[in-house]
Formats: structure tokens, sequence, C-alpha cells
């Protein structure tokens, strides 16, 4: 009967160490911070039948050149590197933090030779030996340790977050550094169509001057369009260069090998994407992701700084064994023992730790709330700039075609001498702002898109 009171003590304890075991924790309650969700976009540019956005989104416009050059990025971007390597160390911290849930062990082995010369007698050599093995364990029993391995696991997950949002921006980059280089390019064509009929133009005022119907002031006028012409074709030039190297950049290229002579603005496609309900914009945004996961972690750590007010159990266990030489037996010895230590005094920091951690958190809160309006903001901007930028390229679509016609017109004119110099000018000007804005418009139109894709989270979903 005393021997089964014995085991039943022995149950009852380990059922209340248990309990405490998985009872005890100082974490807080963790909610979502709540953001007031639109019940609609409210300026909706999306057709009816628009697509949803596939996980490589760039297919959407249709352009080869832009598919291989973002399968290259993801590759070889340096960016992208740096944040895998992130994810590493979150993942080797997730590691430090959970091998504080498990028991330590430790071996060592010492061996000497000690030789005794005594006064009267033979010369005595012995070898001891000795050799233990010591085992502890942290009860936690107030949490810290669970704690601390719920925060690094909450960072290993922002961390993977953190990788997707960054993979979105640089393939954004991407795309957007190669429009801009196509719209550089079409612009240069143009400067050089208006180069070309600008020297055309000079030569007629030539022949008009040594005729004697035209003055040197139509002749230096022209002088001046031509030199405009071709100082805006030298800044192009130089725009047109500085793109080509911020996309080598992206792909983890030196500009010096890197060289695009791909694409056309032109033919790259106009998707038309549906935006679908702002309630489900949180469930596809990689950033918004990150940082509750970055909240997660910072209401773990408010249970780390909690359970530093509570005392730690350790318990140990060890085991030794000793000899005077090879030959010898060995004696062994086993112990087991139990330490409790607890704060008594530490001038505030412990206060400050709670403190501290607190703040980081309200500090998250603002931060998570911000990210959700702005990502709200940024879809319907994106959704204004889709439905804006289409009406913008159709009326300098037209713009361009009557100002072609005009020019034809009074080109013609000016040679037989029914309208004025000043007159051919201007429709000479006219001419090439229609065709340069308009080459900026269809770029403003793919920006559009791209920037309504990435504000949605770019096909991505939890």
């Amino acid at each position: 009967m005393p021997q089964a009171n014995k085991s039943l003590k022995h149950i009852v304890s380990l059922s209340l160490v248990t309990v405490l075991l998985s009872s005890c924790s100082m974490i807080p309650d963790f909610s979502t911070p709540q953001v007031q969700t639109p019940a609609r976009w409210t300026a909706d540019a999306t057709d009816a039948q628009g697509q949803e956005i596939p996980s490589a989104w760039w297919t959407v416009f249709g352009d080869e050149t832009l598919n291989q050059l973002i399968t290259t990025a993801n590759t070889n971007n340096l960016d992208i590197a740096a944040g895998i390597e992130r994810i590493n160390q979150s993942r080797a911290s997730l590691k430090v933090a959970g091998a504080s849930l498990l028991p330590s062990a430790e071996a060592s082995l010492s061996a000497g030779k000690t030789r005794t010369n005594p006064v009267v007698g033979n010369t005595r050599t012995t070898t001891p030996l000795s050799a233990g093995l010591s085992i502890g364990y942290d009860l936690d029993i107030f949490g810290s340790n669970r704690a601390a391995n719920q925060s690094a696991r909450a960072t290993l997950k922002a961390s993977e977050y953190t990788q997707k949002a960054l993979e979105l921006t640089t393939a954004g980059d991407v795309a957007e550094a190669y429009f801009n280089l196509l719209m550089t390019r079409e612009r240069i064509k143009i400067g050089n169509e208006n180069l070309k009929n600008s020297n055309e133009l000079l030569r007629i005022v030539e022949a008009r001057v040594n005729a004697g119907v035209d003055s040197n002031l139509e002749l230096s006028q022209q002088h001046v369009a031509v030199s405009n012409s071709e100082a805006s074709l030298a800044s192009l030039k130089q725009t047109e260069v500085t793109y080509q190297n911020a996309l080598a950049i992206l792909l983890g290229q030196t500009p010096q090998e890197f060289t695009l002579t791909e694409g056309d603005l032109a033919k790259i496609a106009i998707p038309a994407i549906a935006a679908g309900q702002p309630s489900t914009l949180l469930e596809r945004r990689p950033d918004i992701a990150s940082i509750e996961q970055q909240l997660l972690a910072a209401n773990a750590d408010i249970g780390v700084a909690r359970a530093a007010y509570f005392p730690s159990i350790t318990l140990g266990l060890t085991a030794s064994a000793t000899g005077t030489g090879f030959s010898d037996p060995l004696g062994t010895a086993f112990g087991i023992a139990s330490t409790l230590t607890a704060p008594i005094f530490q001038g505030g920091r412990l206060e400050g730790g709670v403190e501290l951690a607190t703040a980081k958190q309200k500090e998250l809160i603002a931060n998570y709330r911000k990210t959700v309006l702005t990502s709200y903001g940024e879809v319907e901007n994106a959704l204004s700039a889709v439905q804006t930028s289409s009406s913008r390229e159709q009326a300098l679509s037209r713009a361009v075609n009557e100002a072609q016609k005009a020019y034809e017109i009074s080109r013609k004119r000016y040679q037989v001498g029914t309208i004025d110099f000043a007159t051919m000018l201007d429709t000479q000007a006219n001419l090439l702002g229609a065709e340069d804005n308009y080459a900026q418009a269809m770029k403003s139109r793919l920006s559009a898109s791209l920037d309504l894709v990435k504000s949605l989270g770019g096909g991505w979903k939890r």
C-alpha cells in the first residue's frame, strides 16, 4: 500500500507539471486589427468579363520579351537573392529558438598521467581517467521559450511573405523599365522623323530665300527648329541608355554585357483585369500578410517579456565515471538536481522589457492599418488611371491623325505661298507634340494596367 501511494503521488505530481506546462502562457490574446473595408471600388474601370490575375501575372501583357526578362530577373536579381538569405536567417533563428524547448546534453572526457616519488618505496605512475554526462531541461513553466519559438516562427513566415512582395515589386520594376525603354525608342523614332521633316523644310526655306520669296528671318527660325530637334534627340538617346542600364541591373547583369533590341510598344496587349471585391484584398497582398505575421511575432515577444518576471526551473541529471588506470574498473556516480532562478531586483529592466515589446506591437498595429489603407488607395488610383489613360490615348490618337493632315496641307500651301512661315512652324510643332504625347500615352496606359495588377497582389493568394 505505501508503495502504491508513492506511485500515485508521482503520477499526481507529473500531472500537475504537465498542466502547468500546457496552461501557463504569458502571450496576450491576438486579434487582427480592424480596418474599415469599403463596400466597393469607387473608380471601377474593370471589364465585367475581366480575367483573374494568374500567378505569372506578366503573361497577361502577351509579350514574349517581357516574359523572358522577368523570368531572368526572378533567377538573377540581387535583391531577390538577398531576400532568400534573409529567409534563411529567419529559419536559422527558428532553429535556435526551437532548441530551447528540448533537453540539452553534454559529455566530457579527461585523461592524465601522474607520477609519485615517495621517500621510501618505488616510484608509482597512475593514469587517472574520468568521463561525465550531463543532461539539462528547462521546464518552461511560464512559457518564455515557447513564446520565443512562436515569435521566431511568425518572423520566418513574415520573411517568406516579404519575399513574395519583393518578387512582385522587382518584376513590376522590370516591366516598368521595359515599357519606359520601348516608349523612349518610340519617341526617338518620332524625333528622327521630325528631324528629317525639319531638314526637308529647311531646304525649301533656303530655296525660297534664294528666290527672294522669304527672308533670312524665316531661314534662322528653321535652323532653330532643326537644332532643337537634334538637341531633343540627344536627350532621348541618353534616357534610352539610362533605362537600358536600369534594366540590366534588375536582371543582375552589368550594363556593358546587356543589350535589348526586341520589343514594340504598340504590340503589347492591354489586359482587362477583374479587380474583385475590396473585402478580398487583404488575402491577396503579401505585404499585408507579412506585417500581420510581424504583429504575431511582436505579440509573442510580449509573452517573453512577461515571463521574465517569473521563476525558471531547470532539471539536471549527471553521471560520471572515474578510474586510476586503463586496467582498473571505473567508479560511477549519478546525480539529479533542480535549479530555481527567480528575479528579485532588476532595476526596472523587466518593466522596461514589457513596455518596449508593447510599444513595438502598437507601432506595428499603426503600420498595419496604414498598409491596409494604402493598399485600398493604390487599387483606387490604378482603377482610375486605367480609365483615364484609355480615354487620353484615344483622344491623342485622333489628335495625331488630324495633326498629320494639317502638316501635309500646310506644307503644300507654304510651298505655293498661300500661308506664312509661322503657320508652317506651328503645324510642324503640333505634329511633333501630338506624336510624342501619343507615345507617352501608350506607355501610361500600360503602366496603369501594371499598377492595377501590382496593387491587387499580382495573383498571389494566401
